[in-house]
């Protein structure tokens, strides 16, 4: 349940360039969410402020979006690092994976859909390579029909 002045996480893939994004939130408006966006994809929530920025925006949330109670919290994407950023359509964190799957399982302000669990995948240290060397998959025993993961599964049976 949303609230004003909360405090949110929200974890996106661009549609773009395939890439991890983290936004720290204050939510200014809660609104009924309605539908919008190219063929209704997206759920139109609230009205927020990133932290930082002096202009609301709305909060429009794909199913596949991960949104965390509280900011801060401890794990970073690839894009916000010095390292290795990908561009592969997954939630590419870095962090404890402990961790980072209790807030994933104890922070989430509304459910998402297991699609969006069986692509995080996740560095302990920021990544120097671009191969998968260092990354593990935060939710392995989801089965997932995403091309980047499928691969990664059959990389580390075979």
């Amino acid at each position: 349940m949303l609230s004003i002045g909360q405090r949110l996480t929200l974890l996106t893939i661009d549609d773009v360039m395939a890439m991890t994004h983290r936004r720290e939130l204050e939510i200014r408006q809660v609104l009924d969410s309605k539908p919008v966006g190219y063929h209704n994809c997206r759920q139109r929530v609230a009205v927020v402020r990133r932290r930082g920025r002096r202009k609301d925006q709305y909060l429009d949330l794909a199913c596949d979006d991960i949104l965390l109670d509280g900011w801060g919290l401890a794990f970073k994407t690839d894009t916000e690092g010095q390292g290795v950023m990908s561009g592969n359509a997954c939630f590419n964190l870095i962090g404890e994976p402990a961790t980072i799957r209790e807030l994933i399982e104890t922070k989430a302000v509304r459910p998402f859909s297991d699609s969006a669990k069986a692509k995080i995948l996740v560095s302990r240290t920021e990544r120097t390579t671009c191969d998968d060397s260092g990354l593990e998959l935060l939710y392995p025993e989801i089965d997932t029909h995403h091309a980047v993961v499928r691969r990664f599964k059959e990389s580390r049976a075979g």
